[in-house]
Order: structure tokens, then sequence, then C-alpha cells
């Protein structure tokens, strides 16, 4: 058996332990399909590659002599504008996801877009873009909400700046035409409101009752069993009974001298119908008239609806370019 060899200098031998490529990090919440990164072509990494994988292949010459080649994706550097940010974003990406961006509106809706497909293809570059944009829009909500609420807590019909407020009138602060309260205070304002909303109420308290294990037991005389009885019959009753039993209430309660023994139904004579040659033409050319009718109609309105179709779609296309040249000027 071989000996191995022994580290004789005094200088020690490194161990190069492997670390992982510095990739963007994919944030939390990214679902277990779209998150682990690309270990084949790992530039897709770092770009929008919308799915893209390099290919392999041959160049087939016109003698039959094949070379070996490869197809990589055809990659872009653009600036995108981004709504939410307020910026524009510099990216690698392939043309496809430039063509898809246009398409869907822009690149915030590419990003936030939620089917499976787009969110496996983002890549943890577009996921990295994807928590930024959805952070901005959080916080634009949040700060909508907020300044909604400072406003209704000086509306609130409630509340008059008196001496009693000598602490929070000077923090008042009045932008856009309106008397706003800075939002570290709004919660002082809101506690002091409700105290005098409490003013000379009596305070009312839900009686709490005990749980119990067992079921509460309802003991009902036999007049209300009978009556639950005959309530869930009726309930459970199907619709033709019913119709039925109407009647016949309808019948007694009508006076005798009203009611007429209808006749069976064997014994009653029928009047047949007896058409002409004539008739009976014009009968047949008139529903045919009618099925013709109908089913022109149903064509207009097919064409109709196909001519809306095509106009809406060479007015996105025209907004699409619109928007497209916007975002490069």
């Amino acid at each position: 058996m071989p000996r191995l060899p022994i580290n004789k200098s005094r200088i020690p031998i490194k161990r190069i332990t492997w670390r992982p490529p510095a990739y963007p990090k994919v944030p939390s919440g990214v679902p277990s399909f779209a998150a682990k990164p690309h270990t084949t072509y790992k530039l897709r990494n770092k770009i929008l590659a919308g799915g893209k994988n390099i290919l392999f292949g041959n160049n087939v010459s016109e003698f039959k002599n094949h070379t070996r080649r490869i197809w990589r994706p055809n990659i872009k550097v653009k600036s995108l504008w981004s709504e939410a940010l307020g910026r524009r974003v510099r990216l690698r990406l392939v043309t496809s996801v430039m063509r898809t961006i246009d398409k869907v509106g822009g690149l915030d809706a590419y990003l936030t877009c939620t089917t499976k497909a787009r969110m496996k293809e983002l890549g943890p570059r577009g996921w990295e873009i994807r928590a930024a944009v959805l952070k901005s829009l959080a916080q634009q909500e949040r700060a909508k909400y907020i300044r909604l609420f400072q406003r209704s807590i000086l509306l609130c019909p409630k509340l008059n700046l008196d001496t009693t407020w000598k602490e929070i009138r000077p923090l008042i602060r009045h932008t856009e035409g309106y008397a706003v309260l800075p939002e570290q205070y709004c919660k002082k304002a809101f506690g002091e409101i409700m105290e005098r909303l409490r003013e000379g109420r009596s305070v009312t308290r839900r009686r709490r009752v005990a749980r119990t294990s067992k079921p509460r037991t309802i003991v009902l005389s036999n007049r209300d069993a009978r009556r639950l009885v005959r309530r869930t019959r009726l309930m459970n009753m199907p619709a033709h009974i019913k119709l039925d039993r109407r009647r016949k209430a309808l019948l007694q309660s009508s006076p005798k001298s009203a009611r007429a023994k209808p006749a069976p139904i064997e014994n009653v004579e029928r009047p047949q119908s007896k058409l002409t040659a004539d008739q009976a033409m014009l009968n047949n050319w008139k529903t045919e008239w009618k099925k013709m009718a109908k089913k022109e109609a149903k064509r207009k309105k097919h064409l109709e609806y196909r001519a809306t179709v095509k106009q809406q779609a060479i007015e996105a296309v025209v907004r699409n370019k619109q928007l497209r040249k916007a975002w490069l000027s």
C-alpha cells in the first residue's frame, strides 16, 4: 500500500474551500420551483433571460461535414423605466423579454405577473428587482392611506380646535390645501377623539357565557315539536307536491257553486286542426325564414365582435409604440 506524502515543510498547506458565486440574492417569499439559481449557462442568473438557454448543434456543409457550434441568446443592454421605483433600471435582457415588456405594458407589469411560467423565468435578477418594485408599491399604498388618515382626523365633526388642543395645534401643517397632522402625532390625536366620543356614555360590556364541553339540550313541548316536524317536511317537500297542495286548498276554500268537476282527460275531445296545403307551406316558410334571420343576426354580431377586437389590438400596438418612444427618449 503506497504511503501518502508527508508535509515536511513548515509552511501550512492552504485548504481551498468552494464558495458559491455572488449571484443576486433571491428574496424571501419566492416559490420553491423558481428559487434555485440556474446551474447551466449561469449567465441567466444575472440577466432577464425569459427562459432562453444556450443551444448546441452542428454546421453542416454542402459535403455533409459536421462542425460543432453553439447558439447563444440575443442579449441586449437596456435602461427601462419603472413607475414604482420612479427611475430607469439598467438591465441585460434578451429580445424576447423586450417584446413581452412592450406587450404587457411596462417593466413593473412584467415583473409583478403571478403566472407560474413568468415566475419561473424571472430568475435571481428578476426576483431581486421584483422585490424592490413590490416594496415600493406597498410603501406608496401605505403613504396614501396615512395621508387620508391624517386629513380625516382633522375633519372629524366631534373635533374642535379649542383650548384642550393647545398641544396639538402647533403641530398641524397645511399641505395641498389641507390641514394635515404629522404621522407621529396621529395616534395621540386619535386617542383624544375616542375619549371625547366616550364622554357621557355608559360603557356596555358583553356578558360572558361559560362554555361547557357538553352541547346544550333544548326541551320542546309537544305542540312545538309537531310544528317543527311540519315545517321541516314542508321545506324538504318537492315542488310539484307543494303545487298540488295549494290547488287543493284553493278548491276547498272556494264555494260549492263555483266548483265544477273537471271532465276526465280521456273523454275530452281535442279539436283536430285541418290545414290546407298552402297554409302548411306558409308555416314551413315562416319557420325557415325565422331560422335564417337568427343565423344572419348571429353572423353580424360575430363580425362586429371581430372588428372591435381588431381595433383594440391596433390601438394597443400604437399605445405600446408611443410608450416605448417615451421610455427611450
